[in-house]
């Protein structure tokens, strides 16, 4: 009897724990920030922890792009092992995705974004 009430439990806390790391909320928690970086033409890059794993899992941060006053959006979210780098050229950002885990080490790119710097500031999203 005492058996299946643990049993219970840990599943109840397992199915509480999944549906709350899986929260879209989470990735947008703004309060751990861990550094900013400047991108050029009043551009930076901010990174939030919005979750630490602790011993057991990595931590997770979160990218934005912002020029804090007229835009700041979400690039993506990064495990230990990820990182995003921007580079401002004239209009046009580029946000390159790299991934240590690939070739051990290295930096490899899986994934570029492009944004034109006007057309962030006349849409004014703020994630």
């Amino acid at each position: 009897m005492n058996r299946k009430i643990i049993i219970r439990g840990a599943i109840l806390i397992g199915i509480i724990f999944g549906i709350w790391k899986c929260d879209r909320m989470m990735f947008h928690n703004k309060n751990n920030h861990v550094h900013t970086d400047y991108v050029g033409n009043g551009i930076y890059e901010e990174r939030f922890r919005p979750f630490s794993g602790g011993v057991l899992m990595s931590d997770t941060k979160s990218y934005y792009l912002t020029d804090s006053i007229n835009f700041r959006i979400l690039l993506g979210q990064c495990e230990d092992y990820e990182l995003y780098r921007c580079q401002s050229t004239g209009d046009t950002i580029m946000a390159v995705k790299y991934s240590r885990r690939i070739f051990y080490g290295k930096e490899t790119p899986i994934d570029t974004l492009y944004f034109s710097i006007s057309k962030l500031k006349e849409e004014g999203d703020f994630d």
